[in-house]
């Protein structure tokens, strides 16, 4: 997409909304004449970093070419009528209402932990945990005063739980469209910060704030480096010339409320906790986040520290607690500690080895792109060994782009984001991933007997499209900048 083009969302938007009020297929059964206020965020491609965030590392991320859109019309009533359509398909809108009495507990506004139940008591509304939770958390942590309702649209192009922030999207374009709409003036790290507490307290997903800062603060048409501790932006990192990243949807869904991801953050979470104590017991400061150490440090003095596996009481039984204020230890489970503690400590460097392999392509230097791609293939290799993450499907996708690797001009392959299914991220050059990721999904697609989805391009984040207002008028509905 040029930087002057109008993103498909919008596009689509526009059409739907200016159809004649006899069609039923238009808009005009949910907003009326009057004012529309609009947001297009995209979804991400989780290039390097993944699961780490939530240990606090450096994470490298894209924004994609596909979508979601948020559009809201203010009501007359205490009422949040909420619609969600994709973009381009002939599928049935889905359709729910929420009164903000919903919100409310007594005299004062309710828990997260009774407005998750709202959204999860009905198994065909559960989905409105993603817009009617982020609403929520912004009323509740901004004290936004909201008298009345509105009339609101989710238009998306992007598939669900297949790993490429769907759910951050849907946050962020949500928080982004009430932010315009309200005058708020939030800054974009309080937005996706927003959108994470949304995610952990209403949705229950027990998600890092990786997702949320790339899809506020992505720039068209380059990497956004963030340091997650707990989501600084620490800028762009430019794409080689003649070079790309696109994602292949493995076609296995995934979800970061499921019990491998949770798992597995349970057990970074139980070793940084064994580590600290050991650290407590020598003198030395506790660790915020297991990615301060080194991985030459993480060998030398706490590897022999932690157990493979360990069951939650014993680990209760003799640490208390793991310090993670959204996962809750089962004690009767049993956890994988040491793996899902490395990953973090190693994917740390890897990524930083990543980020300076790519400025030196930049400038240049041909097999820097083979280094990065190695640190992919790397980081892939820790989500199957260290995480117990990926699965036969994507190791399959990945082995594909290793197999053809750099004499067919493709450097690296990895899983993305959560694990467990989802999206494969692929970086090659810009003319071999339009040749060879073709053959590659015909190839899958016989194994799985559908052709899976590609996610390519790319389009602005969430600050850098801003906001959109519409008016009616005379000649029908104006689109204005914000």
């Amino acid at each position: 997409m040029s930087a002057t083009a109008l993103p498909y969302e919008i596009q689509e938007f526009e059409r739907l909304l200016n159809k004649p009020n006899s069609d039923p297929t238009g808009f005009a059964s949910l907003f009326g004449g009057g004012e529309l206020w609009v947001t297009r965020v995209p979804a991400r491609l989780d290039v390097m970093g993944g699961i780490a965030d939530y240990s606090g590392a450096n994470v490298c991320e894209a924004v994609l070419g596909r979508g979601v859109l948020l559009a809201l019309q203010p009501r007359t009533d205490r009422t949040l009528r909420i619609r969600t359509m994709q973009a381009g398909l002939k599928a049935l809108p889905v359709e729910t209402r929420i009164p903000l009495e919903y919100f409310k507990s007594g005299d004062g506004l309710a828990e997260y932990h009774e407005v998750r139940a709202v959204c999860q008591a009905h198994p065909l509304a559960n989905w409105t945990a993603y817009i009617g939770g982020s609403i929520f958390t912004l009323l509740r942590e901004e004290a936004v005063d909201m008298p009345y309702g509105f009339n609101m649209l989710l238009l998306s192009a992007v598939p669900m739980n297949v790993g490429i922030g769907s759910s951050a999207a849907v946050e962020i374009g949500t928080l982004t469209c009430l932010n315009a709409y309200l005058g708020l003036n939030l800054d974009p790290a309080r937005i996706a910060r927003l959108g994470q507490m949304a995610e952990n307290h209403v949705v229950g997903a027990p998600c890092g704030i990786m997702d949320q800062t790339a899809i506020v603060s992505g720039r068209q048409g380059c990497l956004t480096h963030i340091l997650c501790r707990p989501g600084q932006v620490k800028g762009e990192v430019e794409i080689p010339s003649g070079t790309g990243f696109v994602g292949i949807n493995s076609m296995v869904r995934h979800s970061v409320a499921g019990t491998p991801y949770s798992d597995t953050r349970i057990g970074a979470f139980m070793g940084r906790k064994i580590i600290n104590d050991q650290r407590a017991r020598t003198g030395r400061g506790a660790l915020d986040y297991l990615t301060e150490l080194s991985v030459d440090e993480f060998d030398r003095s706490y590897v022999s520290a932690l157990p493979e596996t360990l069951v939650g009481t014993e680990f209760l039984n003799r640490h208390k607690t793991h310090d993670d204020p959204v996962t809750k230890i089962q004690p009767d489970a049993t956890y994988r500690v040491a793996g899902p503690t490395r990953h973090p400590v190693e994917e740390n460097e890897r990524v930083l080895r990543f980020i300076s392999a790519l400025r030196a392509a930049k400038g240049g230097d041909g097999q820097a792109l083979v280094t990065a791609g190695d640190c992919m293939y790397g980081a892939h290799a820790s989500y199957r060994d260290n995480c117990r993450l990926s699965t036969d499907e994507v190791n399959f996708l990945v082995e594909a782009v290793r197999q053809r690797g750099v004499k067919s001009g493709l450097f690296g392959a990895k899983i993305t984001g959560g694990g467990t299914g989802g999206t494969v991220a692929v970086f090659g050059k810009l003319d071999a991933l339009q040749r060879e990721i073709p053959k590659i999904a015909v190839e899958y697609s016989r194994r799985v007997g559908a052709v899976p989805d590609i996610f390519e391009g790319t389009s602005p984040g969430a600050v850098e499209f801003g906001a959109r207002r519409y008016t009616f008028g005379a000649t029908g509905w104006q689109r204005h900048e914000v």
